[in-house]
């Protein structure tokens, strides 16, 4: 009795199993991952991180075109304002430092030593210095932004409250103005989709007037407002918000006032989701 049952069972599993077993021996195929994706400032060619390394892309389509290649992982790819060098990251020497490749070249350089890793945040308008934000010089892996000068030297911090976050910095076009974020910990956990009071953040403006640095803040909390980024002019800015729910591009007054979704604004997002704003 007991081995009849036995055999039944084994039978009635085998039925189950067996339209399976085509599942159970496939290999899992692996997916391309893109991001990060950069602009040139012709607006013909697209540069993003894959696998580490950095391609290009025609903005009309084509095929893509391995630019930065290396063992360590690249990231943050960003042209020059003229279009002639790319700034990225790399952890080829560590942690993660500031590169510069001229693209006519090939010839590159580093721009940062330091044993922290390194957010590269932005371009001078004017080309002449590169903006990144930094945990190696605050308490609690809090960040501080720096600027080094494309032909190298010691970084000079620009932003560096002690016991307060500040990282994604945006100068604005006429380099007299700092746009960036503020606050919790949303630059290592900007992909998590909702947010708490660890990971809200705030846009905040940076002058400084006879060497006397003033700050305004341009939201108030209450969200995760993340990535300013000035539109032509300097009249206004952008960025990125969860205050409605779902993380979408926002628009704003240089003031802070008038404060509005683009057009097209999710009700419901998710983590990860990449935007590409190109602002002429």
């Amino acid at each position: 009795m007991t081995s009849h049952l036995l055999s039944r069972l084994g039978l009635t599993a085998a039925a189950f199993l067996l339209p399976t077993l085509p599942l159970l021996a496939q290999t899992p195929q692996p997916q391309s991952a893109y991001a990060e994706p950069a602009v040139s400032p012709d607006h013909q060619e697209l540069a993003f991180v894959s696998g580490g390394d950095i391609w290009t892309v025609p903005v009309a389509g084509g095929e893509a075109r391995l630019l930065v290649a290396h063992p360590a992982t690249e990231g943050r790819p960003l042209y020059s304002p003229d279009g002639t060098q790319l700034a990225f990251t790399s952890t080829r020497t560590g942690n993660g430092d500031v590169y510069v490749l001229t693209l006519a070249t090939g010839a590159l350089r580093r721009l940062t030593f330091d044993d922290a890793p390194e957010q590269l945040d932005a371009w001078s308008a004017d080309g002449k210095w590169l903006y990144f934000s930094s945990t190696s010089h605050d308490i609690a892996s809090m960040n501080d932004i720096y600027r080094v000068r494309l032909t190298g030297g010691t970084p000079m911090p620009v932003s560096a409250d002690h016991y307060a976050n500040e990282f994604f910095a945006a100068p604005s076009p006429d380099g007299t103005t700092l746009a960036f974020a503020a606050r919790g910990i949303a630059d290592r956990q900007w992909w998590r989709h909702g947010h708490s009071h660890l990971d809200e953040a705030e846009i905040w403006l940076r002058r400084e007037q006879n060497g006397t640095p003033t700050y305004t803040a341009l939201t108030q909390g209450g969200a995760k407002d993340l990535w300013p980024m000035w539109a032509a002019g300097g009249q206004q800015l952008f960025f990125v918000s969860d205050r409605n729910g779902a993380e979408n591009i926002w628009r704003m007054d240089a003031n802070g006032s008038n404060p509005t979704p683009s057009p097209a604004s999710r009700k419901e997002g998710c983590c990860g989701r990449l935007f590409l704003l190109m602002v002429n």
